[in-house]
């Protein structure tokens, strides 16, 4: 209907110049010595349409020869975007399909297009390095530095996939030329964690959990368990110095040396370094928070004199836990080192009733030998040895936590110790 419209205003301006031209009696003289040109003034205007139109014409095909090249530049250019664009989503879809060799081959067609040059180049190093092919991938890294725009990314990813690949001092030095830039966030900061745990940055890993436990980006399962290692790690470090090792577990904060397993851990420390004290505090710190049978047996191993005090604290948490056998054994080892012959038996006994243990057996067959009963005493060490080589063979893991041989031996030799 458009059409229609600009065809009748047409005509009706045609019908107007015609009915004006009826009225117009005008001439127009051109004098080109000698030559005299006499034209209406009708013609002439008609004439001089006429001429204005083909110049524009020839103008604009003039324009569109000088402008051919640059069109053609153009259209090459929008099907090379094109191209790329429809590259780069293939090599996006493929690396999230697990085609990693496809996922490279589009990437490599993406960089048709500068634009998508960057992009493509991290995404041929993600499928370059699921291949493990790191030569490739260290390429394809350098091959994003042409894009600044990218540099975070590049980065981060960068510093990710040399972590997976334990090149941490790689990944941190490129995590520190991120922080650099003022960039910061929470999977930077988890990338850091990882090298730092690879590389046995032990304080830094206590940081980056802190970090990270600030934001609630960090379960608490592992986050325990991350402090747990680089705390215990940190002691393992100092054993040998025992003034270093109580140093370095005072320096703890109080909630992490409630934790049990740390406790434990840094009691046994302590015991071996010869800190006895500050092992049965570090103990009794974390039964108070939550009661744990597993730290009883190294709180008896505590070489603290007198006992009684620590005697008296036991049958104090006997009494909130009746019948607790690792408790009873406890306290038959600590009246066993004040020679409270009778006592010890019966906590022993009591224990052995309870729950048998192997260590409760070896406890009995030490009193039996204190007091001269060499039969008894005998009995109790065969019973022992057997029960230590049950659990050694795994027919008590179930019940143990599924201690392994070289557990279960340790535990023998240090419970020959008590």
């Amino acid at each position: 209907m458009k059409w229609l419209g600009w065809a009748l205003v047409l005509a009706l301006l045609a019908v107007a110049l015609a009915l004006l031209a009826q009225f117009n009696d005008g001439n127009v003289v051109l004098m080109l010595p000698p030559t005299r040109i006499d034209l209406s003034l009708n013609f002439f205007l008609l004439l001089t349409g006429a001429v204005l139109v083909v110049v524009w014409w020839l103008a604009r095909v003039a324009q569109q020869a000088a402008d051919f090249p640059e069109r053609v530049r153009l259209y090459r250019q929008r099907r090379d975007e094109v191209g790329s664009q429809r590259a780069l989503r293939e090599a996006l879809r493929a690396l999230l399909e697990g085609r990693f060799a496809r996922a490279e081959r589009a990437a490599r067609a993406a960089q048709a297009a500068p634009d998508n040059a960057g992009l493509a180049a991290l995404i041929g190093a993600r499928a370059a390095h699921r291949m493990q092919q790191t030569d490739r991938r260290d390429e394809w890294l350098a091959l994003a530095q042409s894009d600044n725009a990218l540099d975070t990314a590049r980065l981060i990813s960068s510093a990710e996939m040399w972590a997976e690949g334990r090149e941490n001092e790689r990944a941190l030095e490129a995590l520190d030329k991120l922080h650099a830039t003022g960039s910061r966030h929470i999977h930077a900061a988890r990338v850091a964690l990882n090298a730092n745990l690879q590389s046995g940055r032990w304080s830094d890993v206590l940081r980056g959990v802190r970090a990270l436990e600030k934001r609630n980006a960090l379960h608490p399962v592992l986050s325990e368990r991350y402090k747990l290692l680089a705390w215990r790690e940190t002691l393992l470090e100092r054993r040998h110095d025992p003034a270093a090792l109580e140093a370095a577990w005072n320096r703890i904060p109080t909630v992490d040396r409630q934790l049990a397993e740390l406790a434990l851990e840094g009691a046994r420390l302590l015991n071996l370094a010869g800190r006895g004290r500050a092992a049965s505090t570090a103990i009794e710190a974390a039964l108070g928070r939550r009661w744990d049978e597993r730290l009883l047996d190294e709180y008896a191993r505590a070489q603290v004199m007198p006992a009684r005090e620590r005697i008296e604290r036991a049958e104090a948490w006997l009494k909130a836990h009746p019948g607790d056998a690792a408790l009873l054994r406890c306290l038959g080892l600590l009246c066993l080192r004040e020679q409270l012959w009778g006592k010890a038996r019966s906590y022993l006994e009591d224990s052995l009733r309870q729950q048998p243990h192997p260590a409760t057996l070896l406890a009995l067959a030490k009193l039996a030998e204190a007091l001269g009963e060499d039969a008894e005493a005998a009995r109790h060490f065969r019973e022992a040895a057997l029960g230590y080589a049950n659990l050694a063979a795994g027919v008590d893991g179930a019940d143990r936590g599924g201690l392994g041989p070289r557990a279960i031996n340790r535990s023998l030799l240090r419970d020959t110790t008590v």
